[in-house]
């Protein structure tokens, strides 16, 4: 079956999707679930933070898996564990239970943005490597963006239907029954995933088998480690990932805090992640002109670093307590100039890999949400001791620091000296 890398991309998009509504969920039903499961603040954060670490520590060994063996058959796999996780969820019966899900799905996520990342390099031209990156990432921002709205609207919808038990402390949503509808429809993704998408196309399939296979897990890693931009790649997702947690983790907090109603929470909060998807596509589109243009050692390091002082001015503006709509309008300016950075990171990720194109996205992606796993903790603690306020001066040291890093980024010289970045 002929198959072109539209659709292949657009697939990948559908599963990113699919991963976002079911990472993003437990922000809006954090407090159901809270109330129901009788946690406390500091349990609430952990249960948030956990995802990240998992997540976190195994994209290494999950995206040299997608090196080696394929993406198709990695991301399938993942697919259909993070969905049994996702439905396991609603079954939770305490704390305890509750942590080791919430680890047990960064595990299972954390294959999936690495194999896509692998998976695009092999379909993309280095030249459309922008856009068709920002596509993927554009399916994972519209259901990170879709998923406070959605989750509300169907926890509520289903209030009387009671399959994993009803909420004790909130009738008002069924966090429960949310969990296993989105885990069903995982399975649905995974079966269109591995029916319809291929590892590379066919003309380039026929001549693998005589190809070198990439390096192995413990190759890759010394190949990383040597390489002294993919260093600034991983710092930068630190300083990046940390602060953009908030948005997926803490902001209903912030928000019940300015004393906001749930309903509007979760419309804010849609609204806040849509201006990222905006800036997903705008993104793909600027890096690959930029590129263009000045050629891969500034076109891929000008625009993230450029971004990231724009986001820290933003949320400097919101360390200062402004009025709740500046401080939304700010929220918003962020996620925007966050998702137009990403393409970008994306491509450098591409550009120096070679073959290792899943185990330096997965570098960066590692470090990147080590950060994201210590937000809601550090941003937690810091907002009960210096409110809100110092929260965000928080967030704007890390974008500042993050526009240095970005500076540094060098795409032209490959991690592989003996290849072209533009393999």
């Amino acid at each position: 079956m002929a198959t072109n890398r539209y659709f292949i991309v657009g697939v990948t998009a559908a599963a990113a999707l699919l991963l976002y509504i079911d990472r993003v969920c437990i922000s809006i039903l954090a407090d159901p679930i809270q109330l129901d499961l009788e946690l406390a603040p500091r349990e609430k954060e952990l249960a948030l933070s956990a995802f990240f670490f998992t997540y976190a520590l195994f994209q290494i060994p999950i995206g040299s898996l997608a090196d080696r063996y394929g993406p198709r058959a990695v991301l399938t796999a993942s697919i259909v564990a993070w969905s049994a996780v996702t439905a396991m969820t609603g079954l939770a019966w305490s704390f305890a239970s509750l942590l080791t899900f919430r680890l047990l799905l960064g595990l299972c996520e954390s294959g999936a943005y690495p194999a896509g990342a692998a998976l695009v390099k092999r379909w993309a031209k280095p030249e459309e490597r922008g856009r068709l990156n920002a596509i993927v990432l554009f399916g994972g921002r519209i259901g990170g963006a879709f998923a406070p709205a959605l989750t509300t609207t169907v926890g509520k919808s289903l209030v009387a239907v009671g399959i994993a038990g009803t909420a004790i402390g909130d009738s008002t949503a069924n966090w429960r029954d949310v969990f296993l509808l989105y885990g069903a429809c995982g399975l649905a993704v995974a079966a269109l995933f591995w029916l319809f998408v291929r590892d590379r196309p066919q003309r380039e399939a026929n001549g693998t088998q005589n190809a070198g296979a990439p390096p192995s897990f413990s190759q890759a890693l010394k190949l990383i480690g040597r390489n002294r931009t993919t260093w600034c790649f991983g710092a930068l997702q630190v300083c990046l990932t940390l602060p953009w947690a908030f948005l997926v983790t803490l902001l209903p907090t912030y928000l019940k805090d300015a004393n906001v109603e749930i309903d509007l929470r979760s419309t804010i909060q849609t609204g806040i992640l849509l201006a990222g998807c905006a800036g997903m596509i705008l993104g793909g589109l600027l890096t690959d002109a930029v590129n263009k243009r000045l050629g891969p050692r500034w076109g891929r390091s000008l625009p993230p670093a450029i971004l990231m002082l724009l986001c820290g001015s933003q949320s400097l503006l919101l360390s200062l307590s402004p009025a709740l709509w500046v401080a939304v309008a700010a929220l918003a300016i962020t996620s925007l100039c966050l998702d137009l950075s990403l393409p970008s990171l994306w491509s450098y990720a591409q550009d120096v890999a070679g073959k290792n194109a899943g185990a330096v996205f997965g570098f960066g992606n590692m470090c990147g949400n080590l950060g994201a796993s210590l937000s809601p903790l550090l941003l937690g603690a810091v907002s009960r001791a210096a409110g809100w306020e110092g929260a965000f001066a928080v967030c704007a040291s890390c974008y500042f620091v993050a526009a240095i890093f970005g500076l540094l980024l060098d795409a032209s010289k490959p991690l592989n000296p003996c290849i072209s970045p533009r393999i």
